[in-house]
């Protein structure tokens, strides 16, 4: 999933920075401070919902955009801006990080 959430945004202009679970997440979020968050809630190590509780609890990163992937799309994460569902067309994923960060490269 990661792999191709990447393909999508690349080839849209937007640098990615990879983690494969939550805690390394934070790790380079803490260091990187990104325009956009990409989670979904099904991860090792940290969820999504940890994940999103922390930087939102954090005022260095509270104000940071988070889009959720999500089987389930009507899953109750408040602190998310938006939701996409899963399986998500490429444009739908393009169209959401454009709505929270800007149009990319």
């Amino acid at each position: 999933m990661r792999f191709l959430l990447r393909m999508i945004l690349e080839n849209a202009g937007y640098e990615i920075l990879e983690a494969q679970h939550g805690a390394a997440a934070l790790e380079r979020i803490n260091e990187w401070r990104p325009d956009l968050v990409v989670t979904d809630l099904m991860m090792p190590v940290m969820n999504g919902r940890d994940l999103v509780g922390r930087l939102r609890a954090d005022p260095e990163t509270a104000s940071i955009p988070i889009l959720l992937i999500s089987a389930n799309p009507h899953a109750e994460v408040a602190a998310v801006d938006a939701i996409v569902g899963k399986p998500f067309h490429p444009e739908a994923v393009v169209e959401a990080a454009r709505s929270l960060a800007g149009s990319g490269g």
